[in-house]
């Protein structure tokens, strides 16, 4: 079993996985291996969004919350995927985090090499809390998008097979190029 993950926290691939780490868990599922990789955005450097609302710049604040959501999702996600193996559920395992310095407009899922699931984060106004202050933001909002769905085995006559092709070849340009290795905790 291989994910590749590009998206803005890993927030909605953690709830994702909940679901078939429980049937492996209860031996409903049983996949050998497990690897997936993540490709979140640095949150070390300005990003378009999420930005302050009133005057669209950056603030430091806001980054340092993201950078402490994106921890915590990749954190939980590695540990329990490391807990299977753990617990002798699968054989071998692997969580790998790049990040890289743009703003991720989109979340890309990969599955298998196979199947790709696509959508668009929309830009609105939020009202978050960053180091005990209320700010109003433009945040990327992920957890409602429409996921469009792509596979190898759309057939001929369908973009699907391209689409996951063209998926794939992103999501390792970016990882083998630009994006660098860093860990949960060093996000």
């Amino acid at each position: 079993m291989t994910i590749d993950f590009a998206g803005f926290s890993s927030e909605t691939l953690h709830g994702a996985l909940q679901e078939p780490l429980d049937k492996i868990r209860t031996g409903r599922l049983a996949p050998t291996n497990i690897r997936i990789r993540i490709l979140v955005p640095d949150m070390a450097v300005p990003q378009a969004a999420p930005v302050r609302r009133k005057d669209g710049a950056d603030d430091p604040r806001l980054r340092a919350r993201m950078h402490d959501i994106m921890v915590g999702y990749t954190r939980s996600i590695s540990d329990s995927i490391s807990e299977l193996e753990h617990l002798g559920l699968v054989q071998e395992s692997n969580v790998s985090v790049h990040v890289h310095s743009g703003t991720q407009f989109f979340k890309l899922y990969i599955v298998n090499k196979e199947d790709a699931f696509f959508g668009y984060y929309p830009i609105r106004p939020n009202k978050v809390v960053a180091q005990g202050e209320a700010i109003e933001i433009f945040d990327l909002v992920g957890k409602d998008t429409i996921l469009f769905h792509h596979s190898l085995n759309d057939g001929d006559s369908s973009s699907g097979p391209q689409q996951v092709e063209q998926a794939q070849m992103w999501f390792d340009s970016v990882w083998e190029s630009i994006g660098r290795e860093s860990t949960p905790d060093a996000l």
